[in-house]
C-alpha cells in the first residue's frame, strides 16, 4: 500500500477516517445518515434538478413519434432512389406497348 508511505497521503486518510468515525457515531446515536456532517461540508441533494419524471405511456407516445418521423424520413430517401428507376420502366413498358401494338 504505496499510498501511506506518504505523510501527506497518510495525514489526509487520518483526517478523512476521524470524519468517519464521527459520522458512525452520529448514526449509532440515532442522529441519521447526515448527522456527523459539519456545516462546511454541504449536504447532497435528493432531487436531481435535471431529471424529469416522464410516465410509461409518454415514452411509448415518444417512441412512436420518433418511428414514424424516421419511416417518413426513410420513406423520402427510397422514394427519390426509386424515381429514376420507375422513369426506366415506364419508358420500357412504353416501348414494349409500341412494339406490341405494331404487331
Amino acid at each position: 500500500m504505496a499510498y501511506f508511505d506518504s505523510t501527506k497521503n497518510r495525514a489526509l486518510w487520518e483526517i478523512r477516517l476521524a470524519e468517519l468515525k464521527k459520522e458512525r457515531a452520529a448514526r449509532e446515536a440515532g442522529g441519521g445518515a447526515g448527522a456527523g456532517l459539519t456545516q462546511n461540508q454541504p449536504q447532497v441533494k435528493t432531487a436531481n434538478p435535471t431529471r424529469v419524471r416522464v410516465s410509461y405511456q409518454q415514452l411509448l407516445q415518444e417512441e412512436a413519434k420518433a418511428l414514424a418521423k424516421a419511416k417518413k424520413h426513410e420513406g423520402r430517401g427510397i422514394e427519390r432512389r426509386k424515381a429514376p428507376e420507375q422513369k426506366k420502366e415506364t419508358e420500357h413498358q412504353k416501348e414494349a406497348g409500341v412494339y406490341e401494338k405494331s404487331r
